[in-house]
């Protein structure tokens, strides 16, 4: 008897302590969710500035609708939407609304092209005319040594001389891939060719994965979003995304409105992009958040692997030199960037009315994806920012605490500053120092960090100043943060007067 009263205590006690766990992290959960929703917040924070709540910046930007996925420890721990899908309906955003991913569905389409090398029915580095049978990329002086292959294509150093081609209104003429391709009526892009020597350079395009699209066609004999069907989303459970350009009628009912910045609707609710690999995804962030996920358990060797581990390392290690900068490189279809020394898989999606953008460590297992539909990417970072500090993401939002600096040190750096055609002006106005843009007409203020060294809010360089000498005069550095290294330089043309930005 004294066993079974035993055991019924500590069942009950097991369950009172399960009940407390999960109440705890419930709240902790709401409190991660309100710290997001609150924690908006300038690309470079300084100790004692304020923050914006989610609604004050969808006011501020004039955004329809939000949605939201975050990634923590593995796991996809919430998602909400924000706003309205449609101004007419009023219909809420939620985690099921389905947004256009754009720019977004290169690498999804990138692990369906690696999956198919994985298959052993194509090859990365061989000549992609090999593989192409409806259609053929042009030889020309550029392709006499060097042809474009599938690995060329997926980190955009094809040499492709399109960034772009347009999309089209759902009640015009829509061009097939091939027309496309060609540059031929109804398409309103010129035709894809090679004009620069593979491997030579990277350029981001985005056409370049319609010939992946064509090449996947021709080597399956299927339609395009059947073949991503059963490559990537079945797979990897994107129960709720399609590359079919035409939604069924409950897809349609879920299917957020474009908006464009001016806030006017586009025409027609949506366009349509021909290139379906590089713009015809419709997903939500839960769904892209379950091929972040994927990516992140194949990279640590752990879950059910769709791709390789071998495979997916190859998708993430740097190929090209993205056009982003320093810390900023491209893999095969995605892009890699530092913070420091912390490693981050990004990809943005930008077309007519929707904006989207995922980020997810390399390492560690978190990550967030905000899809919007309107295009106010300062948006996106910004709720980036508010969920990294919310999660205590290292070294992703730079915090820097204001110190005072010498009237005399002012004195010295005010002024013009120029290297070629870059000229900017650093003045003093009410007792805060501010650097102006001469070309841009932009000015912002210089808050300082230490005796040399200023930071902008919306700029993640640093700026610092090297003190005159007997040999030269003050010279202004732009450095990188991740490293302070020197990106930029320029010398001081001439004095400044302190209250002046004319």
């Amino acid at each position: 008897m004294k066993n079974i009263i035993s055991l019924l205590l500590l069942i009950i006690l097991f369950q009172s302590c399960t009940e407390g766990t999960e109440k705890s992290n419930t709240d902790t959960t709401a409190e991660l969710i309100e710290n997001t929703e609150t924690g908006l917040t300038t690309a470079v924070r300084i100790e004692g500035d304020s923050t914006w709540s989610i609604e004050e910046r969808m006011k501020h930007y004039g955004i329809p609708g939000v949605s939201v996925a975050v990634i923590n420890n593995g796991k996809i721990v919430w998602a909400k939407g924000y706003g309205i899908m449609d101004r007419e309906s009023r219909a809420p955003v939620t985690s099921q609304t389905l947004f256009q991913a754009s720019a977004l569905s290169i690498p999804v389409s990138a692990y369906a092209a690696l999956r198919m090398v994985e298959q052993g029915k194509v090859s990365l580095d061989e000549n992609i005319n090999s593989y192409l049978q409806s259609w053929q990329l042009p030889d020309n002086e550029f392709t006499k040594e060097k042809k474009a292959t599938i690995r060329n294509l997926l980190n955009h150093s094809a040499g492709i001389n399109l960034h772009a081609t347009p999309g089209y209104s759902t009640d015009s003429v829509i061009p097939t891939l091939i027309e496309v391709l060609d540059g031929t009526p109804p398409a309103k892009n010129e035709p894809l060719a090679v004009n620069k020597e593979p491997d030579e350079s990277y350029y981001i395009s985005y056409p370049g994965y319609g010939i992946i699209q064509q090449m996947m066609i021709d080597v399956e004999e299927r339609e395009f979003p059947e073949i991503m069907n059963d490559l990537v989303l079945q797979p990897l459970g994107m129960t709720n995304s399609t590359f079919n350009p035409s939604l069924s009628q409950e897809q349609i009912t879920r299917a957020a409105t474009a908006y464009l910045a001016d806030g006017n609707m586009v025409k027609g609710k949506r366009f349509v992009n021909p290139v379906l690999a590089s713009g015809g995804l419709w997903t939500t962030p839960s769904d892209l958040a379950k091929f972040i996920v994927h990516l992140q358990q194949t990279l640590k060797g752990k879950g059910d692997r769709v791709l390789s581990k071998e495979m997916t390392e190859l998708m993430v290690t740097p190929h090209s030199i993205s056009s982003y900068g320093p810390g900023s490189e491209y893999g095969l279809g995605i892009q890699i960037f530092k913070r420091k020394d912390e490693t981050y898989l990004r990809h943005w999606g930008w077309n007519r009315g929707f904006y989207a953008e995922m980020i997810a460590h390399r390492h560690k297992e978190h990550g967030v994806v905000v899809m919007t539909n309107s295009t106010f990417p300062e948006f996106n970072a910004e709720v980036i920012r508010a969920v990294a500090g919310a999660y205590k993401w290292r070294n992703y939002v730079p915090v820097h605490s204001r110190v005072e600096v010498e009237q005399s040190l002012v004195d010295q750096i005010t002024g013009r500053y120029q290297a070629d055609e870059t000229q900017v002006e650093v003045f003093q106005e009410n007792n805060l120092i501010f650097i102006k843009s001469i070309q841009q007409e932009r000015t912002e203020e210089l808050i300082p960090i230490s005796d040399n060294t200023f930071v902008r809010r919306n700029a993640s360089r640093l700026i610092q100043f090297k003190p005159a000498t007997d040999n030269e005069g003050i010279k202004l550095f732009y450095l990188d943060r991740n490293d302070e290294s020197i990106i930029s330089t320029l010398a001081k043309v001439d004095g400044g007067n302190n209250e002046s930005g004319n």
